[in-house]
């Protein structure tokens, strides 16, 4: 049920439960591709509770499924605040190794310090 949309008797589409509580545009850009990062967290006792509950009443299938597809949706409906985010870490970064790297030199006597 959770993935799957229901049709009542005049065929019109109705939202399912999971639609509803991220919206009608669950997130397809992210959710097409596959998920193939696994990643450990620790949560307050009380959102667990929570995603208990959503996969209890079938909206989910896991605890996983409901994380992901709630951070997928997240980030995708603020899109290009997180894409800009991103290259300016990826800036960061770069500039960190740079960094890194004339540290190494300068230590190793390859650059002379003025």
């Amino acid at each position: 049920m959770s993935g799957k949309r229901r049709t009542s008797k005049g065929s019109a589409t109705q939202l399912t439960l999971k639609e509803q509580l991220l919206g009608s545009e669950v997130a397809e850009k992210f959710f097409e591709e596959r998920r193939d990062v696994s990643v450990t967290l620790r949560m307050n006792g009380r959102v667990v509770e929570i995603l208990d509950a959503l996969v209890e009443l079938e909206i989910f299938e896991s605890r996983s499924e409901a994380i992901s597809d709630i951070v997928e949706t997240t980030i995708s409906s603020k899109h290009e605040v997180f894409l800009s985010l991103k290259v300016e870490a990826d800036i960061l970064r770069r500039r960190r190794a740079d960094a890194k790297e004339m540290a190494s030199r300068v230590i190793g006597g390859d650059i002379k310090k003025s």
